[in-house]
Parts: C-alpha cells; sequence; structure tokens
C-alpha cells in the first residue's frame, strides 16, 4: 500500500501512456447513457430547469429562504452546477468496475480509467447546464468580472475531491456492493449541508467552523461569489477545500492503486 501511495506521479505517467483508451471510455460512456433515450443530451437542459423550478417554488415562494439579493433562480442554479457534477459524477463513477466485472476480471489496464472515464462523461452534463446557466445571468442582466477566473481553481478544487472520493468508493464498492445502493440517500442528505437552497450567512456563525469541513461548502460558495455576485471568493473557506480535496485524491488514488490488482478475484 506504500508503494501505491507513494508512486502518484508514476501512476498519472502510466494512465497518460494510456489516453487512447481512456477517450474510448469516455466516448461510450457517454453514448450509453443517450443512446436509447428520447430526449437525448436534451435531459442536461431538462433536469436542472426542473430542479431549480421546483427548488425557487418550495424555498423562495413558500419558504421564503434569503438568496444574498441574487434572483432566486440564478441562486439556486449557481450552486447547483458544482453540485451536479460532484453527485453525477460519484452516481455514475462508484458503480464503474462492478458494472464492467468482465472487463475488470479478463483484461489487464489501469483500472482507475474506468471510473476517471464515468468522472469525465459526466462532466458533459456541466458544460451543458453551464450554457443554460449564461443564458439566465443574460437574462437577469448579471454582467461578469474578472472574478469569473476563479472558477479555474475552483473547478481544480472539486475535481480533486471527485477523483478521490470516487476511486476510493468505487473501490469499496468491490467488496461491499452496499456503498452503490447507499450513496444515493448519503448524496441527498449532504446536498442539504451544502448551501445550495440556502446561502452560507444562513449557518449560525459558532456552527460554522464545523459545517466548513464539508469541502463542498468551498466550492459551492466559491463558485457562486465569484460568477454571480463578482466578487473573489472566501480564500479560507476555498483553501479548507483545497486542502480537503488534495488530501482525498492522494489517500484515493494511492489507496485503489495498492489494490487494483485484488479487483480481479473479488468481482
Amino acid at each position: 500500500m506504500k508503494l501505491g501511495m507513494l508512486n502518484i506521479f508514476g501512476h498519472l505517467q502510466t494512465l497518460a501512456r494510456h489516453h487512447e483508451l481512456l477517450a474510448s471510455m469516455i466516448y461510450r460512456q457517454i453514448y450509453a447513457r443517450y443512446r436509447q433515450s428520447v430526449l437525448g443530451i436534451a435531459w442536461t437542459f431538462v433536469r436542472p430547469v426542473a430542479t431549480v423550478t421546483i427548488f425557487t417554488v418550495v424555498f423562495s415562494v413558500i419558504a421564503k429562504f434569503p438568496s444574498d439579493n441574487i434572483p432566486y433562480p440564478l441562486f439556486a442554479f449557481g450552486a447547483l452546477l458544482p453540485w451536479t457534477l460532484f453527485n453525477t459524477a460519484l452516481g455514475a463513477g462508484i458503480p464503474s468496475l462492478t458494472g464492467q466485472a468482465n472487463l475488470v476480471s479478463k483484461i489487464y489496464f489501469p483500472r482507475e480509467i474506468l471510473p476517471l472515464s464515468a468522472i469525465a462523461a459526466s462532466a458533459l452534463d456541466f458544460f451543458v447546464a453551464l450554457l443554460l446557466f449564461v443564458g439566465m445571468m443574460i437574462f437577469y442582466q448579471v454582467a461578469l468580472t474578472w472574478n469569473v477566473f476563479y472558477v479555474l481553481p475552483i473547478l481544480f478544487i472539486e475535481i480533486l475531491f471527485i477523483i478521490g472520493m470516487t476511486l476510493l468508493l468505487s473501490m469499496v464498492n468491490v467488496w461491499y456492493r452496499d456503498v452503490t445502493h447507499a450513496i444515493g440517500l448519503v448524496l441527498q442528505l449532504w446536498m442539504y449541508l451544502t448551501p445550495i437552497i440556502y446561502p452560507y450567512s444562513m449557518v449560525p456563525e459558532q456552527y460554522r467552523n464545523f459545517y466548513s469541513l464539508n469541502p463542498l461548502v468551498g466550492i459551492v460558495e466559491a463558485f457562486r461569489t465569484a460568477v454571480i455576485k463578482g466578487e473573489p471568493p472566501d480564500i479560507r473557506l476555498l483553501s479548507i477545500s483545497f486542502v480537503i480535496g488534495l488530501f482525498t485524491f492522494l489517500i484515493g488514488y494511492g489507496i485503489f492503486k495498492a489494490r487494483e490488482f485484488d479487483f480481479a478475484d473479488v468481482i
């Protein structure tokens, strides 16, 4: 296990040499997802629009949640973009090994290609929904500022965390299939512990330090602040997310590689 955790750069170099296989698997994931769907890729628009509409009616119109002086549909959508990337990637990536057991048990290749291709395919939803988000910003006449470039490090931090979580949980799922069944409930609870339907300012001050240990807090809050408010994000919150994300990536990738040769015997 120590070798797996200490040789991250070596593993990444091996992965780079298999980039064509990774690209092929990403295409396969996307094609399989939409090939028998009537609406096809249009679902990437339908899902966020439906979710934002429900959130707006329930939490803004009925419950009267504040939204930091931002139109609530834009407020919710600005948080749903990074959240949906996380939610969709984990949902697709965790069962990726057990769902393709024939490949894992018969052919040698870097096993992380399967969860990574699932994550990359899920990112398509994010980028398509991002186009819809841009349209909403134009509709609400929200101008971008130079702070929008914070989105690049924000997404980098989120992707680090996503990869670490997905590799770790997809590995555990090989031994304990309960992970696949439990992840939906866990993600649903996790969403309510993240400032998506309510602003970070609603969290009582005495609980904020503990609350900020959820790495999605810093990511979601920073994305919404940089893009919609046009302000620099809270660097303290984002730094916490970065440290946790990097730690999760190193641990998840290291343990995954240390155990990958056991997958074929168990799966």
